[in-house]
């Protein structure tokens, strides 16, 4: 009866608005009813659907999950979907599963029926990106990374882009060099602020050739304001150009092209980004951050070009000279109770297999940024090989420990965090039976997908609970687990709907 009562209101609201040209609708603030089910607002690691009425995808019911229905991509999806719950469309009250194309196109679909609702018409640009869209906290609006360079503003009904008020948003002047690759991320700071994240890499080619500086752009979401940090001439807070001088900065590459384009961490108040090859001086009083990991304040803003803290391998040059990126990968915040009386730890690790163990609150144990060590521990990765996606972590209550969830193209590995005799990382298990992108937690369950491949495991063991072979091959894809549903894209350009019997 609610859902017939709420699809009369948003009859009488069509009434009222009229036909014509498709706009941006009227926006109110959210009600307690929008969000009886669970939203997956951006690219995350992570739900708990149990604090919801929508039946989640649990172990005692994930052997059930089949393929409700498939749906032809008008281009393929290199990222991960959305999903925004109870959402007010011109054709009624509607849950959207929504994903951007390499065309930088929006597209939605109704998650019972697969209809499209709207798609959106991008502007034109060079290349492609595989950048995941992100909602706003509301779930009023929807935000993309576009070919032109710009991040573009979308009403969640119908599609409709909402400029105005520094919307679009530039991200970079080289769109035929410069490529936004990672998903953006949306994050409400300690002041009730909401700032959305996107980065700059570059295209495979020409590459480490190339005329690019990495650089992170955090935009006040209601006001469109923008501050930029570049990994490069970070005392020059704008986005450069290719016409030298000036505008631009003389050295090159230092490009953030990791998974989540930002992390924040509502414990310390920061955000942390990890750059790229490119040069390192900033332990000599310069301001090139190459094969670091930064930390900033969330609206992104430094003093003078330098950030709040540092970190930076002792042997940043070999890993420049190898083409070993730390921004394969970024920080994973280790969930730890305050009772454990340990500092804010982050792992990171990168194209050479390799995790490091960092205080968050203080990465090179200097009280500051500008030098260089200071891990508190190092390993390998568990099943080899580089880590290009972005891992899991969560607290397991039955071991009182932090634990850690890494997938790449050798396997699936599981780490805890052991607090004494010093803080490190032990292995708990690993899993040779699907090479994946980055995994999911979501109801006591880790999902994983590959190419012609997707799984279910059990955190705690490894065990594999569930699996399917519905899908094509993977590149950058990755699932979302929501509402009893789960969603994955693949390289034939087709988005999968899964649901329980």
């Amino acid at each position: 009866m609610r859902r017939l009562s709420l699809l009369l209101v948003a009859s009488v609201l069509l009434v009222i608005l009229g036909s014509g040209a498709r706009r941006a609708p009227d926006l109110e603030p959210p009600s307690a009813k929008r969000f009886q089910e669970s939203n997956w607002l951006q690219f995350s690691n992570r739900i708990d659907d149990r604090r919801t009425y929508a039946a989640p995808v649990t172990p005692d019911n994930v052997e059930n999950l089949h393929v409700d229905w498939t749906v032809k991509l008008p281009e393929i999806v290199d990222s991960a979907p959305i999903y925004v719950s109870n959402v007010n469309t011109e054709e009624g009250i509607r849950d959207l599963v929504i994903v951007e194309t390499t065309a930088g196109r929006l597209v939605a679909y109704d998650v019972r029926d697969s209809k499209m609702v709207w798609q959106t018409n991008p502007p034109k640009g060079p290349r492609w990106t595989t950048s995941s869209p992100a909602a706003d906290p509301r779930a009023n609006f929807v935000f993309a990374y576009c070919l032109d360079g710009r991040i573009h503003r979308y009403a969640i009904a119908n599609g409709a882009e909402v400029s105005g008020g520094g919307w679009p948003v530039l991200l970079t002047k080289k769109g035929d060099v410069e490529k936004g690759s990672s998903n953006i991320i949306i994050a409400t700071a300690r002041d009730d602020r909401t700032y959305l994240y996107m980065t700059i890499a570059a295209y495979p080619e020409p590459g480490d050739e190339g005329d690019y500086q990495g650089h992170l752009v955090a935009i006040d979401v209601d006001s469109g304001e923008a501050r930029v940090f570049n990994a490069l001439c970070s005392d020059r807070p704008i986005i450069f150009d290719d016409k030298g001088g000036a505008s631009d900065c003389s050295e090159v590459q230092g490009g953030i092209w990791a998974r989540a384009a930002a992390v924040y961490d509502s414990v310390t108040d920061r955000i942390f980004i990890t750059t790229g090859n490119g040069a390192y001086d900033a332990d000599r009083g310069g301001y090139n951050w190459g094969s670091s990991v930064i930390a900033l304040r969330p609206d992104g803003s430094t003093d003078g070009g330098t950030p709040l803290d540092s970190w930076t391998p002792w042997n940043y040059q070999t890993l420049n000279d190898i083409d070993a990126d730390l921004s394969s990968t970024t920080i994973a915040t280790l969930p730890v109770p305050r009772r454990a009386m340990l500092p804010r730890l982050g792992v990171q690790s990168g194209k050479d297999g390799t995790i490091r163990l960092l205080n968050l609150e203080d990465m090179s144990g200097t009280g500051g940024p500008r030098a260089i060590g200071g891990e508190l521990d190092e390993v390998d990765v568990p099943q080899g090989g580089g880590v290009f996606t972005q891992p899991a972590t969560s607290f397991d209550p039955s071991t009182g420990r932090a634990q850690m969830f890494i997938a790449n193209h050798r396997g699936v590995s599981a780490m805890q965090l052991v607090p004494t005799p010093e803080p490190h990382l032990e292995t708990r298990w690993i899993s040779y039976d699907i090479k994946g992108t980055s995994p999911v937690l979501a109801n006591g369950l880790l999902f994983v997908a590959g190419s012609k491949a997707v799984a279910a495991f059990d955190p705690a063991s490894g065990e594999m609970r569930w699996g399917d072979t519905s899908i094509g091959d993977i590149h950058w894809q990755s699932p979302i687990v929501v509402n009893g549903r789960l969603f994955l894209c693949d390289q034939t350009a087709m988005l999968y709907a899964y649901t329980l019997h």
